[in-house]
């Protein structure tokens, strides 16, 4: 008698009929009677209680609706869903990372929802959503819709069929926030910290070119680390082979939740024939070395890990050595909470440039004190001759 339009599990089946059973168990048999006050009231009465007890299980229905799933149907309208070259919705979980391997031109689908009172109850400048990609190897962009389905349609503003090649923000549907697609910032990380006024985030990510990535959901915004000054390192050599990098410790909003618990340094020697390819970047998108899985994907190891403990006054230090005179270094520096999240900082490239010094003064100097001392030496011989010949 009654039709649902989705699944459930045997035991919230079994929930929901309980439930049901309780509810109109009384209620279907309504006195009808006619002639008599008291007879009306009663049948007035039961009416409104049959009423109740059927908002009440309407409700029941609407909230045991899994998440991610609606009752009308969206294929006419969320006809992206259905390509080929789409994946199927998945659900990220609040604080949780997920690493994916994407092809080109291919679009994967996320849900992310959250129904945490304690959050909803924070000050708005506390209550936010931090939505966090960061692409290993290629180029991937984020879309973002929130409130209710569609997923965002990537190809309705991008195409990246040779000889038809076009990229327009403002034509993509279903999107309320997006990555730069221009092509400005291809390779780099998306990181969106906005408003958590919706319980629910549709997401889809884009890639241009055969890429691997990782996505972060995380509404506790205070448990992430924030690189200190902005994620600027700086590095000078303070011998023959030896490097010597400073950074500011990373900072949290709101403070209180977690500290920093270490922090990890990178370094790797460039080849001559490395360039970046993108200001924005470092260094290409093959070889991204300013996210935390680039980082891992293109070095053996980390060179070490600092503890927080060490950093003195809100900086830090690590020497690195051995390195080679004359060649170009990459460094940089991965942030981890006690939370366990990371966060990579801007990175440097700086070429190795130790002169050692094996003469006390410079060739021209030498010139001239060869020209003085030449001089006085002939001076000396021509007056030794002459007492020789004066005396003789």
């Amino acid at each position: 008698w009654l039709k649902v339009p989705f699944a459930l599990s045997a035991p919230a089946t079994e929930a929901m009929l309980a439930t049901m059973a309780q509810l109109i168990a009384g209620t279907l048999l309504v006195p009808l009677c006619l002639g008599t006050d008291g007879c009306a009231r009663k049948w007035l009465a039961a009416s409104a209680d049959v009423y109740a007890r059927w908002a009440t299980l309407i409700l029941l229905l609407v909230s045991m609706q899994p998440q991610g799933t609606w009752a009308e149907d969206l294929s006419s309208v969320c006809f992206h869903h259905d390509q080929p070259n789409v994946a199927i919705s998945q659900e990220i979980a609040e604080g949780e990372t997920v690493y994916k391997e994407i092809n080109a031109n291919q679009t994967h689908l996320f849900f992310y929802s959250n129904f945490d009172v304690a959050i909803m109850n924070k000050p708005d400048q506390f209550r936010k959503l931090i939505i966090n990609l960061e692409p290993c190897r290629g180029i991937v962009y984020l879309f973002v819709r929130k409130t209710r389905p569609c997923h965002p349609n990537p190809y309705s503003c991008i195409n990246i069929k040779e000889g038809d090649e076009q990229r327009n923000p403002l034509d993509c549907t279903w999107t309320h926030f997006m990555s730069e697609i221009d092509g400005s910032r291809d390779g780099m990380p998306t990181f969106f910290e906005v408003p958590l006024s919706s319980t629910k985030f549709y997401l889809s990510v884009f890639a241009v070119q055969k890429s691997e990535y990782t996505l972060t959901i995380l509404a506790d915004t205070g448990a992430f680390p924030r690189p200190g000054n902005s994620g600027r390192i700086t590095a000078k050599q303070t011998r023959e082979l030896q490097v010597q990098i400073d950074w500011d410790e990373a900072v949290y909003t709101p403070t209180g939740t977690t500290t920093n618990k270490r922090y990890w340094v990178y370094s790797s020697m460039l080849l001559n024939s490395d360039s970046r390819t993108n200001p924005a970047l470092l260094m290409r998108t093959d070889k991204i070395m300013n996210t935390v899985c680039g980082l891992q994907n293109n070095t053996d190891r980390q060179y070490t890990t600092v503890p927080s403990a060490d950093c003195v006054e809100g900086k830090c230090t690590a020497l690195i050595d051995p390195v080679i005179s004359d060649k170009r270094y990459i460094f940089n520096v991965v942030a981890e909470s006690e939370r366990g999240y990371r966060m990579a900082y801007a990175g440097l490239i700086m070429r190795t440039d130790w002169e050692i010094m094996r003469q006390a003064a410079s060739d021209e100097a030498l010139q001239v004190v060869g020209v003085l001392a030449g001089s006085v030496l002939a001076a000396l011989v021509i007056i030794y001759f002459l007492i020789l010949k004066i005396f003789s």
